[in-house]
């Protein structure tokens, strides 16, 4: 059969604005390159020629199991005229019989085969010899041009690309009108605003800790502080302690005098304000924390001495060392130096360390102000009665206990109804006032889920909509300046889910809290079935050696993620497991 249109696919950029090789990104399951491939292939009686250049090695993995002709252009920074060249002409020494060719970008990602075959058929209709593809008041690629524009797109010098030679000839050219051409991919940006873009669990990772703003500080009591992280050093202003300090009950003596009988000439108790001297042959009882005597430089246990009458000891410790008990001055730290770190972690014992060198104040990394907004007007507050239709409001709970968890004790909730004006209104206040908002509900493609509507008119700025995973496919994620706007799922196990891989590590993340690797592998212990496509989190069970999936895995069901210390993760190009397998588990506690 005579192969009728040739099909130029121009991806030899190095995506320089973008960092990393657009031509491999990923839209819906496939990367670019591999998508626009398939869509040539699916045109009939053509033949596919992709250009690469700049990672050629790298892009060319993407395709090279498909049935196209692949040229290399070693002059691809020389401009897009070379590439278009380098293409035509390896598509005519295959097939000189081509009569006509379209030459097409990879990063395009609505372009398909229908839009191919519309240029084809446009051309066929019309007898125009250029169709062009009309978006949003220009034209633009994919074009297709006839046979006898070969010879000067082959001329084509520089940066001068296949658009010179189709605005010269307005009168054999036609517009196929197509403004989902308008979206093509320059910039990370570019990316991240694709409309209808599904994406992966691990891009949606990657995009959110893209947006995190820096961590706020804030100036705190240390009763205030714990279970935060410390943003600035702590100088010690003092030595702790401040004398020699007996860390045992016992006696204390000169060391040269240990094989001696010595007289007990006082004693000193914890919190002894008076500097007392031990002269040779003596000893003086002392108590754990009170200051060691001046002459003394060893404590003996109680334990290890024999009393004698009038006030007289013997020493029976074979094992005694010098200076055995005494804390030296300045032991606990110098004065001047620093104590303690920024990124130390304000435990308990923290705490207690800062309070005994006499610090009452630290700086920390700020929790974020957080404001959770929910919709629905079937949801009902606790304690009233239900009608028909109407369910518990449950999310404000479990999330507003998800956050004291993570150390957030200041959340401000909102109840609003499914009223869009009501909405924008309590929705702009809370930009206004809060780091990071949470809307529960109204993510999803209904008639009332206008959530994500209302959020772009309020000037958040849409990262993506909707991830390849279940449950809690609908998450939205936007940003207005600094401030994180997520749109979870209404449905209680989807709204949590999204909240612990999410949520949870952004706010962790922000708030400069030690990494803890939830993530582990373990042992399937039954099989469970899934299709291909989406990433499944099994609300399940972990027992140290194997995990369990648990009943009423549907994204309503909390009775199951109440008992549930883990997510089974089945990604999404898996079918399930086996009992056996092993398999990755997110740890909930």
């Amino acid at each position: 059969m005579k192969t009728k249109t040739g099909i130029i696919i121009l991806a030899a950029g190095s995506s320089s604005r973008l960092g990393s090789p657009k031509q491999l990104l990923e839209f819906k399951g496939s990367s670019l390159l591999k998508r626009i491939s398939m869509a040539a292939l699916d045109v009939p009686d053509a033949a596919v020629c992709i250009v690469v250049g700049a990672f050629h090695d790298l892009v060319r993995t993407a395709v090279a199991h498909l049935p196209v002709s692949i040229s290399i252009n070693p002059h691809w920074q020389s401009g897009l005229s070379s590439s278009i060249r380098t293409g035509l002409q390896k598509l005519l020494t295959i097939h000189p019989g081509i009569e006509q060719c379209i030459i097409s970008l990879c990063d395009q990602p609505f372009v398909d085969q229908h839009v191919f075959l519309a240029l084809d058929n446009l051309a066929d209709q019309s007898g125009k010899g250029i169709v062009v593809t009309g978006f949003d008041g220009t034209w633009g690629p994919p074009t297709l041009f006839g046979k006898k524009y070969f010879r000067q797109l082959i001329a084509l010098e520089g940066h001068e690309g296949a658009k010179k030679i189709a605005s010269q000839y307005p009168e054999d050219r036609i517009v196929f009108d197509f403004d989902a051409a308008k979206f093509d991919i320059d910039t990370a940006q570019d990316y991240f605003d694709l409309p209808h873009q599904l994406i992966s669990v691990e891009q949606a990772t990657a995009i959110i800790n893209h947006f995190l703003p820096t961590a706020r500080q804030q100036h705190v009591s240390i009763q205030q502080a714990l279970g935060y992280t410390l943003a600035q050093s702590v100088a010690a202003t003092q030595q702790i302690p401040g004398f020699p300090q007996s860390s045992m009950d016992g006696y204390a003596i000169r060391y040269a005098d240990r094989f001696k009988t010595l007289r007990v000439t006082d004693k000193i108790p914890a919190g002894s304000r008076t500097m007392k001297t031990l002269l040779p042959e003596q000893a003086m009882r002392i108590y754990t924390g009170a200051p060691v005597p001046d002459g003394a430089d060893t404590v003996v246990m109680q334990e290890k001495v024999e009393r004698l009458q009038d006030n007289h000891i013997v020493i029976k410790d074979d094992s005694l060392r010098f200076a055995d008990h005494v804390r030296p001055q300045g032991s606990e730290v110098e004065a001047g130096t620093t104590a303690m770190l920024p990124g130390t972690f304000l435990s308990p014992a923290a705490i207690g360390y800062l309070a005994g060198i006499g610090c009452a104040e630290v700086d920390i990394f700020a929790a974020p102000k957080v404001h959770i907004l929910l919709t629905g007007d079937e949801l009902k507050p606790l304690g009233s009665p239900l009608n028909y239709g109407e369910v518990y409001e449950s999310n404000s709970f479990q999330l507003d206990a998800a956050l004291k968890q993570l150390g957030i004790q200041q959340v401000h909730m909102q109840h609003v109804k499914d009223d869009r004006e009501a909405l924008e209104t309590t929705l702009n206040n809370a930009l206004t006032h809060a780091d990071i908002v949470l809307l529960v509900g109204g993510v999803s493609v209904g008639d009332y889920d206008y959530v994500v509507d209302t959020a772009k008119t309020c000037g958040v700025r849409q990262r993506f909509h909707r991830i390849r995973q279940k449950p809690g496919k609908p998450l939205f994620f936007g940003t207005k300046d600094t401030k994180l706007v997520f749109g979870l799922p209404g449905n209680p196990s989807s709204a949590l889910t999204c909240f612990y891989l999410y949520v949870a590590p952004a706010l962790e993340q922000i708030m400069q809290l030690p990494h803890r690797n939830r993530i582990i592998k373990t042992y399937a212990a039954q099989a469970y079935a899934k299709k291909p496509g989406l990433t499944h989190f099994l609300k399940a069970t972990y027992d140290g050696q194997s995990v369990t999936p648990l009943h009423a895995q549907e994204s309503y069901r909390l009775q199951s993620y109440a008992q549930a210390n883990c997510l089974l993760i089945l990604d999404e190009s898996s079918t399930g497991c086996q009992t056996g397998d092993e398999v990755l588990i997110y740890l909930l506690t």
